[in-house]
């Protein structure tokens, strides 16, 4: 029972690292669109700053959750692994080709 704990526990903590690293890729994607949105002013860049600013929303609720309030349910901590490395996965190919 006590490693079923631990493990839950463990899990929980790397599905928030990867959610921090979320918000950190995020920050860096919303600091390049409003630099663009700056200097063009077009209601795409502006779109892309309200879609990056939701995920950032997002990703802080989520991360707080996880650490506050210690997930969901029993179990749910290996499915916030795969949601946040499937998400952290697609935001770096984003900064990538943003960048």
């Amino acid at each position: 029972m006590a490693v079923s704990n631990t493990i839950d526990l463990w899990t929980l903590y790397i599905a928030a690292i990867i959610g921090i690293g979320n918000v950190s890729l995020l920050l860096v994607l919303f600091k390049i669109y409003w630099q663009n949105y700056r200097e063009i002013k077009s209601k795409f860049n502006l779109g892309l700053l309200f879609f990056a600013a939701f995920l950032i929303l997002q990703s802080v609720f989520l991360a707080v959750s996880i650490v506050f309030h210690g997930g969901f349910n029993r179990g749910t901590g290996v499915i916030l692994i795969i949601n946040n490395a499937i998400l952290f996965a697609a935001l770096s190919i984003l900064l990538k080709i943003t960048w």
